[in-house]
């Protein structure tokens, strides 16, 4: 039902990976499949009658440091006949494993990526964009929030 998309931001040398192109795209199925079961998991309010129609994650990791992470979460939702929301929801400890999982399969002894973004659409695509570069809120930024303003982004990509 996903269709992956796996894209790179950040430094420019490529990345090699020690897991299989296979492997790699079943960890972001599995993570992709975990995070569509959080979206419940609201931070204020119930799910109730919900429909779903985008997913957004930032997840931000530094190992080095202790495994520190910072999460930001939106899911566009609507009751039926109801106008689109911005809701937020918890990732569960399960979704975050199997990022680190994917993370692990992904790095080398060059790099490993500090940041991921996805996006999840109903109809089953998903893009992954991973960023090398120090983690914003995890460095102090604690403003840093990319997924502000993300339902009219939305509504304005889909009219």
């Amino acid at each position: 039902m996903f269709k992956r998309f796996l894209s790179t931001f950040g430094k420019s040398s490529s990345v090699k990976t020690q897991s299989s192109p296979a492997d790699l795209a079943q960890l972001q199925d599995a993570v992709v499949h975990s995070i569509v079961g959080d979206i419940t998991d609201l931070h204020d309010g119930e799910w109730g009658a919900r429909e779903w129609v985008h997913i957004a994650v930032n997840h931000e990791v530094l190992i080095e440091e202790g495994r520190r992470s910072s999460t930001q979460t939106a899911v566009l939702a609507r009751i039926p006949g109801g106008e689109l929301e911005d809701l937020s929801f918890r990732l569960g400890a399960g979704s975050k494993a199997k990022l680190l999982e994917l993370r692990d399969a992904m790095s080398n002894d060059e790099r490993t990526w500090t940041i991921v973004d996805l996006t999840i659409e109903r109809n089953g695509h998903y893009a992954f964009s991973f960023s090398y570069e120090p983690p914003p809120r995890l460095n102090g930024n604690l403003l840093h929030s990319p997924l502000s303003g993300i339902l009219d982004r939305y509504k304005t990509q889909n009219p």
